[in-house]
């Protein structure tokens, strides 16, 4: 017998502790942390600049989210090659998979 039989689930509790202020500004903060991370590293695109590692806001409808993004045409060969921001939410603490699940 599952230590776990006549358990529900409070699906709408758990939604609204997912989406709350708190976890809303830690997601966000966290966020931020792994993309001055990653800007840290000094990749600069080919014109010289600094490549633009951005965050925004990304919620689901039930849970808070923040991205960071490299939105710039070398963003993914930036990631491909130098793991940018994968390197940067590892040393976050994040545990970081591709697609897939499987690491990237």
């Amino acid at each position: 017998m599952s230590a776990f039989d006549g358990v529900q689930i409070d699906r709408a509790g758990v939604a609204e502790i997912l989406s709350s202020p708190e976890i809303t500004e830690a997601v966000h903060q966290l966020a931020e942390q792994v993309a001055e991370t990653a800007r840290a590293q000094g990749h600069r695109v080919t014109s010289g600049e600094l490549l633009p590692i951005e965050v925004f806001s990304d919620p689901g409808r039930d849970r808070a989210g923040s991205t960071v993004a490299i939105r710039h045409p070398a963003g993914v060969g930036m990631e491909a090659h130098h793991g940018v921001l994968k390197r940067a939410a590892t040393a976050a603490g994040l545990d970081v998979h591709g697609l897939d699940g499987a690491d990237s």
